[in-house]
């Protein structure tokens, strides 16, 4: 493994901004992160790539240099976040085989898919870090995905698998089937991945435990959640302007963003909305199922503003027009993933209502940096609502506090530093 020189050392500090002004680890190098998605592929921004930009942003930082690769070349961080938060990723109005097909055989067609194109995405070491002290390559985690893995063998340096949820369990989760080929799957599209990174590290600890089951040896496991790029909420703004833009002014403003997907069960704000008095949801993002949210508002008559998928670097304005923002778990299954959405809420000081349920219960707390309310529960949901909406100075200090945790303990740039000091020597 090629050596690398470490410039200073420092905990994180508990105030917020803290730990990017006192001395911390840092080293002179470079970093790879790779993803094997392609945006274009998706509708709505694309957690993937924006996690990914997010992962690239902090390595650069913290190592030194980074650069992002998927299958349409090599780019920085800062063009992965322009792409996967580009407006024009929106939901095709047209009929195709994928929308009319049955689940199952779209499931499967999917699968034969990614197995066909496993050895496709193959990355040249001789790449722009060819002269440069790579410290480790970080890869994504998908199905039948190698390729940073073999370039991290290539160069000589340590390997890491991200695995914000190993795929076949997490679908089996959201209902999407795959009788007499799930157990194959696990076994030549995920374990050999899982089983040959230096570190695996994992978003949650129950993405942790399936990993374990798949082989995953205890040493090589790290908990990495989701974090948040600090510098990109770092620009105040008067949400003001936007709000009136937006035909907000006035409004108790319910927001949420992301990417419209069934497991966000975003048909619960509609339902707590409707119980409200002058409220409004602003929706910020685009995904399938955009239409079906907007033409159950209408039916709830519920005040609603969709505004699509807007750039990464334009959404912390979007949020703080928001006078609480929403994070939704759906009912019947487990809550097992860490959200991009709610560190990005708490960075811009946006008071949170979210359910006590996984990760979530145990990185807030309760009346100091959010609301927690059971999950599914929508008297409960629309109890602590209605308690923002009636007190402003409540909204402003849960707020405070959450951009001071967010500062203090959820940033990208910390996750980066953990595996570093994971990293075998």
């Amino acid at each position: 493994m090629r050596g690398h020189g470490i410039v200073g050392r420092g905990a994180p500090g508990t105030r917020p901004g803290a730990g990017r002004k006192r001395a911390t680890l840092r080293v002179v190098g470079a970093a790879i992160f790779v993803v094997a998605g392609s945006p274009t592929e998706q509708q709505g921004p694309v957690a993937s790539l924006l996690s990914t930009a997010g992962w690239a942003g902090a390595g650069a930082r913290v190592v030194g240099q980074s650069w992002v690769v998927t299958p349409a070349g090599v780019m920085s961080p800062a063009e992965a976040r322009r792409r996967g938060s580009d407006p024009g990723l929106h939901s095709p109005d047209r009929t195709s085989l994928r929308r009319v097909a049955p689940g199952l055989l779209k499931t499967a067609v999917k699968d034969l898919r990614q197995w066909r194109r496993r050895g496709r995405f193959r990355i040249d070491p001789g790449g722009p870090w060819a002269e440069t002290d790579v410290v480790f390559v970080w890869q994504r985690h998908e199905l039948f995905q190698r390729a940073g893995l073999r370039l991290a063998s290539h160069l000589g340096v340590p390997s890491v698998l991200f695995v914000p949820a190993t795929v076949v369990w997490e679908a089996e989760h959201w209902g999407i089937k795959r009788p007499g080929w799930e157990r194959w799957l696990e076994a030549h599209g995920e374990a050999p991945a899982l089983r040959a990174a230096d570190v695996v590290a994992c978003g949650t600890p129950e993405v942790a435990e399936q990993a374990r089951r798949l082989g995953v040896s205890e040493a090589r496991l790290l908990i990495t959640s989701t974090g948040v790029d600090l510098e990109v909420f770092d620009q105040w703004s008067d949400p003001e302007r936007l709000r009136g833009q937006l035909g907000l002014r006035d409004r108790f403003v319910v927001g949420w963003s992301g990417s419209f997907r069934r497991f966000h069960a975003l048909e619960q704000a509609v339902e707590a909305v409707a119980h409200l008095d002058g409220a409004t949801l602003l929706l910020v993002g685009d995904g399938p199922e955009r239409a079906r949210i907007e033409q159950l508002a209408r039916n709830r008559q519920v005040p609603i503003v969709c505004t699509g998928t807007v750039p990464q670097s334009e959404l912390p304005a979007y949020l703080r027009a928001m006078d609480a923002a929403l994070v939704l778990a759906p009912e019947g299954v487990p809550f097992h993933y860490s959200p991009l959405k709610l560190a990005e809420y708490l960075a811009a000081a946006v008071p949170v209502v979210a359910p006590a349920v996984g990760q979530l219960a145990g990185r807030l707390t309760d009346g100091v940096d959010a609301l927690l309310v059971p999950p599914h529960d929508t008297p409960a949901l629309v109890a602590a609502l209605q308690r923002l909406q009636r007190d402003a100075d409540e909204r402003a200090r849960i707020g405070r506090a959450g951009h001071q945790v967010a500062s203090a303990t959820w940033s990208w740039d910390q996750q980066v530093r953990r595996v570093l000091a994971a990293l075998p020597r």
